[in-house]
């Protein structure tokens, strides 16, 4: 039995297969000549709400979901909106379970698929973007980047424990072929971008 396993590994070791030449490298799609009205086109796709709003006064801008004024839960992790609630005192990720709304900063978002690139600053963060019914997303005009090529060029792998793409609200479709939005996530997702 010994013999026959090791003329196999004898044989498995002689085998080398040819060198292959390395992959040409790629060149990336031409950037969309109106990145904004792409993005929008793209966030609208997926289901969400495209914002555009200064810098500055964003807060004031942009539109809130209805009952925004009267949430009692709310996870920023932008010092321009003071958190509330369960957002501010959660010590476990169970407690983030009644979240009304949670307000992240993107690194970059992505305008040919309306995806963003977030990367948590604590692992509350990540469950509080899941958690919540409501789900607002603010990135900076200049971080805008025309394709995934360029974005897979700007994410660090290596320095990065968790990041992901985001990308509209949560959605299936399992259900008798039927698009459900909020299924097992936020309800809503606002991408604001801000410029100016």
């Amino acid at each position: 039995m010994s013999d026959a396993r090791d003329t196999i590994l004898a044989r498995l070791e002689a085998a080398h297969p040819p060198i292959a030449p390395p992959p040409a490298p790629m060149t990336p799609p031409p950037a969309p000549t109106d990145p904004l009205g792409t993005l929008r086109d793209r966030v609208e796709e997926a289901g969400g709400l495209f914002q555009l709003a200064s810098r500055t006064d964003w807060l004031n801008q942009i539109e809130w979901p209805d009952d925004f004024p009267g949430m009692n839960h709310v996870y920023s992790a932008l010092s321009a909106l003071e958190a509330r609630g369960v957002g501010r005192t959660a010590a476990t990720d169970r407690d983030l379970d009644c979240l009304d709304l949670c307000v992240l900063r993107a690194e970059f978002a992505v305008v040919e698929n309306g995806a963003v690139w977030h990367l948590p600053s604590t692992p509350r963060e990540r469950s509080a973007a899941l958690l919540a019914q409501h789900l607002v997303v603010v990135v900076d005009e200049t971080q805008l980047v025309p394709t995934l090529h360029q974005a897979y060029e700007r994410i660090e792998l290596a320095e990065t424990t968790f990041g992901w793409f985001l990308c509209g609200p949560s959605k299936t479709a399992d259900i008798e072929q039927s698009l459900v939005l909020g299924a097992h996530g936020p309800c809503t997702m606002s991408l604001v971008v801000t410029h100016g």
